[in-house]
């Protein structure tokens, strides 16, 4: 989780814009994690035997690519070349991310039981972000310390941030050498066709694996834009923007068990329902957020932040839910893979309208300049409501009948 936030957001954003990419192009690079997921196929051909050493090698290379990319603006690379490799970078350590993440998921819940999946995974995010608002916080004030006059982090600011990626790259290799695994109890696996064909087969799992489909579609229209705007439009600090990433992962960790308790207790519909609706209202927050009134920018930010607390560990748990054991890995490889590729395109329009709107010098409605950033963000409100829609209308009626299974079973 560390090592991430040095590839998301704002930090990415400053690396973006000192490597000189556009506000679009930005937009787009910053979905390279969602489009990559489609490695998460890559799952169905691991052997579980061999999953630690997999995860191990695989993280190594992961994020050695990541710490490459803050050698960028320290060394005299020629400046038509810094984007291509900063591309290359991302595009590889991403991709190698995303091919192990179902099997890196699968060992590591498996230790997990499964009547407290969800307060786990929520006493777990709790741990990972209130570790990363030090890390933003400090991080924050590093590159407000060495900044130039156009306000971006100078030299000394990315040699800090690649020793530190280094270090945490040193610890995390550590973390995983020191873990358990216990392959005798694995069950074998599953040939892969036998898999994929049992997976959509069942139209239920298949209604299932839509969700975060439809929810990474949802989000790519808008906020992998909104780095550059609260940088640029909306005039943020670093700083300011730490501050503001803290106050979030403060939300996030206060809900996160309130969530996850909701989800143990009733289902995980319910809980991902209620974070798709506070998601929405957060959207639609940021249609009115501009630089007059840019603080609406710390609603939507906490409003998300409560909505990721039920989205990022539902997705996973829904799965675990109405999948086998053996077949886990591969139906959120399929969910990930299809969701990724398709929210990236749906970035790549997004910023083909962003483009094309700030070309016009923005949309003027009753006298009033409206940014291209809050027109995606209508959008995103909208691909919202509809799976709040489709969250009620089918998914909460499998749960009825799943419970009703469960009990004829008994």
């Amino acid at each position: 989780h560390f090592i991430a936030l040095f590839v998301t957001g704002t930090m990415l954003g400053y690396l973006l814009d000192v490597i000189g990419f556009s506000d679009a192009l930005q937009g787009i690079i910053s979905t390279v994690a969602t489009f990559t997921c489609g490695a998460q196929l890559c799952a169905i051909f691991f052997s579980p035997k061999k999953r630690k050493r997999l995860v191990m090698i695989g993280h190594i290379i992961n994020q050695a690519c990541f710490f490459a990319l803050y050698l960028l603006p320290v060394f005299d690379i020629p400046t038509e070349i810094k984007p291509i490799v900063l591309t290359a970078l991302l595009f590889v350590g991403h991709i190698v991310n995303n091919a192990i993440n179902p099997t890196k998921i699968t060992w590591l819940m498996s230790s997990v039981p499964n009547e407290t999946r969800g307060r786990f995974t929520a006493v777990k995010e709790m741990i990972s972000l209130a570790g990363g608002m030090a890390v933003s916080l400090g991080f924050g004030a590093v590159a407000d310390r060495y900044r130039d006059t156009n306000g971006l982090p100078t030299k000394p600011y990315y040699v800090i941030c690649a020793t530190a990626i280094f270090i945490m790259m040193a610890i995390h290799t550590l973390s995983l050498l020191v873990s358990t695994d216990k392959v005798d109890s694995l069950p074998p696996r599953t040939p892969i066709k036998l898999a994929i064909g049992r997976i959509f087969r069942d139209f239920s799992l298949v209604k299932v694996i839509g969700v975060g489909i439809i929810w990474n579609i949802a989000s790519a229209m808008s906020v992998s834009f909104y780095a550059s705007y609260v940088r640029e439009e909306l005039g943020f600090s670093f700083t300011v923007l730490a501050i503001i990433s803290t106050i979030g992962s403060v939300c996030r960790i206060l809900v996160s068990p309130i969530l996850g308790k909701i989800g143990d207790k009733y289902s995980f519909s319910t809980s991902m329902t209620l974070s798709f609706f506070l998601v929405a209202i957060g959207f639609l927050a940021m249609c009115f957020t501009r630089p007059e009134i840019k603080w609406i920018y710390l609603v939507y930010v906490c409003l998300h932040a409560f909505a990721m607390a039920g989205i990022n560990s539902g997705v996973i748990n829904l799965i675990y839910d109405y999948v086998v054991p053996e077949d886990r890995a591969v139906a959120m490889g399929i969910k990930n893979a299809l969701g990724g590729i398709l929210g990236f395109f749906t970035a790549l329009l997004s910023g083909l309208a962003l483009e094309k709107i700030q070309s016009m010098g923005g949309i003027h409605l009753f006298g009033t300049s409206v940014y291209a950033q809050q027109i995606l963000s209508l959008a995103s409100f909208a691909g919202t409501v509809l799976l709040i829609v489709y969250m009620r209308a089918v998914i909460a009626p499998l749960n009825k009948i799943s419970k009703k299974e469960g009990k004829n079973n008994e």
